[in-house]
């Protein structure tokens, strides 16, 4: 008996350290991330920092809009993280309209406006989550 309950353990056990930590549900599947990675003009000045973040906030709660994160970048020394960013937005909408809708709405053409002086550079990623 106390060989069962061990065999049992170490299965569980198994089990837990093998099984992926980010398994999507079945609602979050399909879903699109939009990535936003910014550099500003003033990069050293949090001031301008959290002038960019609160505008941002401002899309959190657009149609489609399933979550929405935003921050700023971590220093690192790992030779393979891109550090040289400033702030960065991810938001995970239901689908590929959502985004065009999300993108085109106009809250989000007016949170640009405002944040375009701020800004020296942007590069966006978008993926559909499997």
């Amino acid at each position: 008996m106390l060989k069962n309950w061990k065999r049992c353990c170490l299965v569980l056990i198994t089990i837990c350290i093998l099984s992926p930590l980010g398994v999507l549900s079945a609602s979050e599947k399909n879903t699109i991330t939009h990535v936003v990675i910014v550099w500003l003009k003033q990069p050293g000045n949090e001031q301008v920092k959290q002038q960019f973040l609160k505008e941002s906030r401002k899309l959190n709660d657009l149609p489609g809009v399933i979550y929405r994160h935003s921050g700023q970048v971590v220093a690192s020394e790992r030779g393979i993280v891109d550090d040289t960013f400033d702030v960065a937005v991810t938001v995970t909408l239901k689908d590929k309209q959502a985004l065009k809708d999300y993108l085109a709405h106009p809250k989000h053409k007016e949170v640009l406006k405002k944040i375009k002086p701020l800004v020296n550079r942007i590069v966006a990623y978008d993926f559909i989550n499997r």
